[in-house]
């Protein structure tokens, strides 16, 4: 299970970096204009990414870091995984929890600084999973705020899920 959940990382790592490559042809202005008054920037999205990533980690370490008694990942968490995947395929709009909400977004940043950042955060996830015991890999571990617990793998699936929603976001931002 280990080395499906890294290889969904790398998956993620991956796409994360072509999207970087796609975005160094922009300039800082391009990057930090809002598309609307009541939307966010390409920079403001990748930080929500990032933050996103890791307060999920930020979670999972304190979570574990008592030795909780997690029931295992069945059919319930499955399920929930799946309906966060659906409702982030749809056009709709979900306000974001405030720790990675507007007010906890940066007006301007550098796509550099941003790069950086999700490097190390990358690293720590990726040390993260390689250093967890095998009995939590398929545990209910984290806890998303609208779905409720999921596995490390429902994590993974609702991270890219996420990613590929803002990143069609970025897109339009940029059009």
């Amino acid at each position: 299970m280990r080395a499906a959940i890294l290889d969904q990382l790398a998956v993620m790592d991956k796409e994360l970096d072509q999207l970087f490559t796609e975005l160094d042809h922009y300039s800082s202005e391009q990057l930090n204009r809002s598309p609307a008054p009541e939307s966010w920037s390409v920079t403001q999205v990748l930080n929500h990414l990032l933050l996103s990533e890791k307060y999920s980690l930020q979670y999972c370490e304190k979570k574990l870091s008592f030795e909780p008694n997690l029931p295992k990942a069945g059919l319930a968490a499955a399920a929930r995984a799946l309906f966060v995947n659906w409702y982030l395929f749809l056009p709709l709009k979900v306000k974001a929890p405030a720790l990675i909400s507007t007010s906890a977004l940066p007006k301007e940043d550098d796509l550099a600084n941003i790069k950086m950042q999700y490097q190390t955060q990358r690293q720590l996830l990726r040390t993260f999973l390689e250093q967890l015991e095998e009995n939590y890999l398929d545990r209910e571990v984290y806890k998303h705020p609208f779905a409720g617990r999921l596995s490390f793998p429902g994590m993974f699936s609702f991270m890219t899920a996420h990613f590929r929603h803002h990143r069609k976001q970025i897109y339009r931002a940029l059009a």
